[in-house]
């Protein structure tokens, strides 16, 4: 299932991906070694992927749930900032269930990609009631989960804290930090 994702990473494969860029190589050997390891039935917990915009991090996870679709593993990528503001627009719908099914498909996914974290406006219920509800379960339930941010996660870690000054806001930020490590 994806959410607000463009045509090219739908249809990413693993063998477009670009491999001429020596930085990519240990990301690439992991994800190859990922899908093996999940065809024997060793889903592991997922990858945060950080770097540069366009670098192509969204297209590598892309292509490996694609791969992994090839024999029916279902998986959900949402491009995060967009799925926030489609989540709270159906917060107060006449159908109430529509918020629910959209989060819970996100919450339930065999395998999700959360991409582009830290590219959306954060509020408090945001980061505490949707995110962090999401990752607490996932990793609870050991669910892998996929990351990619344009931030490192101390970088990361100072986006999620809503108001830095704020002793408890860091706090709960340092949390979601410690769900995705």
């Amino acid at each position: 299932t994806y959410f607000d994702v463009p045509k090219d990473i739908k249809e990413a494969k693993i063998k477009n991906i670009y491999t001429d860029d020596k930085n990519r190589e240990k990301v690439i050997k992991w994800i190859l070694s990922y899908i093996k390891d999940y065809k024997k039935g060793n889903a592991g917990n997922g990858l945060f992927l950080h770097g540069n915009f366009g670098c192509g991090k969204t297209y590598l996870i892309s292509a490996m749930f694609n791969e992994l679709a090839k024999d029916k593993v279902k998986s959900v990528i949402i491009y995060y900032p967009e799925y926030l503001r489609s989540l709270k627009s159906s917060y107060g719908s006449s159908s109430k269930d529509e918020f629910k099914d959209k989060f819970n498909e996100v919450k339930y996914a065999k395998l999700l990609l959360i991409d582009d974290l830290g590219a959306e406006a954060v509020t408090a219920w945001e980061r505490d009631e949707i995110l962090g509800s999401i990752l607490q379960y996932r990793m609870q339930e050991h669910l892998p989960t996929f990351i990619t941010s344009n931030l490192n996660l101390k970088q990361l870690e100072d986006h999620l804290s809503v108001t830095t000054n704020n002793k408890s806001e860091r706090v709960k930020a340092v949390r979601i930090i410690e769900r995705i490590k």
